[in-house]
């Protein structure tokens, strides 16, 4: 399913003529406003939830069926256009669109439900002291699957779209469904109980600012993640990069198979170093890898490549940023367990989700309205997704920026020994 939604999606708005700005605003912008008007409301409720399932399985129950259905519909969205035109001849070819760009913003909105309760759910049931490494194994066996899905399949993404979507959605809803059956969640503390000033609303609100926002170690947390995330912000366009200096999709999808595998063995082993010296300290590190390794994909746009040697050399600098990236992909969730309270986890979370959507939010249209601009000052088809690394880079810097704010202030917190979630 995370290869659909970072690759496909894109492919398939890209493929119904949808401009950049449209697909950096479906993809990140909308659902980015959705999900800050509705998190924090979930997410305080399911920290207070209490039922003999636990309190996270409950919600995944509920919304597991929906983001599957929406897949699937995603995935056939085309086939329903043309339908609707063939009963309506006054429709256009925009009907198709617009209908995969409601369901793709549908589908961001629930899944980002789904994400905040599943980490939610690892966060509940997996020893703190085990947490890092436990997750370099979890990312190793995500990455082996999409690795031979992406090796095998992304070849095939424009001559069968709509199976690989729809039959990814299918997927997605059995295993979750298993998951909430067979995973069992502990016991609880009674639910924290909000200071009674008010209304019950006014309450959850005033506790929900107060404990989210009043916090400097995690404000530098939420700036640091904001704009590492911007860093996504245009990584779905990748695969034009990739297009642009001599590759096809099934070699590209042979690439991401072969990233991926450099990516997995390396996330163990940063896994064991996180827990031994602490995420804030890996994740630190690999930005600044990142900030070394990413500008030099910009030979692209410096030299002139011949084209016989374009493909391979945009392999090798491409597997070498997934496999520097491996750092900071293995640092990201466990460092935010460390410094979130577990019992109000997925509250802290949401406020975190709050700031990083407002810069999703500009990141996404600003993006695509930058790579437009830049398209119009060039000549070769698609030569404008040469410059992603630009803007790759410049979050990494702003990235590193907050993450020495933020291992100053954890450290004045007491660091290593004696630091305790605010």
């Amino acid at each position: 399913m995370e290869v659909v939604v970072s690759s496909f999606l894109p492919l398939k708005l890209k493929g119904m003529d949808a401009p950049d700005w449209l697909v950096g605003m479906v993809l990140t912008t909308v659902p980015s406003i959705l999900g800050m008007l509705t998190s924090p409301f979930y997410s305080v409720a399911s920290d207070r939830t209490r039922t003999h399932m636990g309190r996270r399985i409950p919600y995944l129950l509920i919304m597991t069926p929906v983001v599957a259905l929406l897949l699937v519909m995603i995935g056939y969205s085309d086939q329903v256009g043309l339908w609707l035109q063939s009963i309506r001849p006054a429709s256009s070819a925009l009907s198709a669109l617009w209908l995969a760009a409601i369901l793709v913003t549908f589908f961001s909105l629930f899944n980002g439900f789904m994400a905040s309760s599943y980490f939610s759910l690892l966060n509940d049931v997996v020893p703190p002291e085990m947490i890092t490494r436990f997750l370099a194994v979890f990312r190793i066996v995500g990455i082996a699957a999409t690795s031979l899905f992406q090796y095998y399949f992304f070849g095939l993404a424009r001559t069968h779209m709509a199976e690989l979507i729809a039959g990814s959605g299918v997927l997605y809803g059995v295993m979750f469904m298993a998951m909430c059956l067979c995973v069992k969640e502990g016991a609880y503390p009674p639910a924290v109980q909000d200071a009674q000033v008010g209304g019950k609303w006014m309450n959850h609100a005033r506790t929900y600012i107060k404990e989210g926002f009043g916090v400097k170690v995690y404000w530098y947390h939420f700036l640091a993640i904001t704009f590492w995330n911007l860093n996504f912000a245009i990584s779905s366009f990748r695969v034009f990069f990739a297009e642009s200096v001599g590759l096809g999709l099934d070699e590209y999808g042979k690439l991401m198979g072969i990233a991926g595998v450099a990516s997995a063995l390396l996330l163990y082993p940063a896994g064991v170093l996180g827990d031994r010296w602490h995420p804030v300290r890996t994740m630190t590190l690999g930005v600044v890898m990142l900030i070394v390794v990413v500008p030099i994909q910009l030979v692209f746009v410096i030299f002139s490549i011949p084209a016989s040697w374009g493909p391979a050399l945009y392999m090798t600098l491409f597997v070498l940023h997934i496999s520097v990236q491996a750092m900071v992909n293995a640092s990201l969730l466990p460092l935010q367990m460390k410094l979130y309270p577990r019992d109000r986890f997925a509250q802290i979370s949401s406020a975190a989700g709050i700031i990083q959507g407002v810069g999703a939010m500009s990141g996404g249209v600003l993006g695509g309205l930058w790579l437009d601009w830049l398209k119009g000052h060039e000549t070769v088809p698609l030569y404008h997704y040469r410059y992603l690394p630009v803007w790759m880079s410049g979050s990494h810097i702003v990235c590193l920026v907050f993450m020495g704010l933020l291992y100053r202030e954890w450290k004045r917190l007491g660091g290593d020994r004696d630091y305790v979630a605010p």
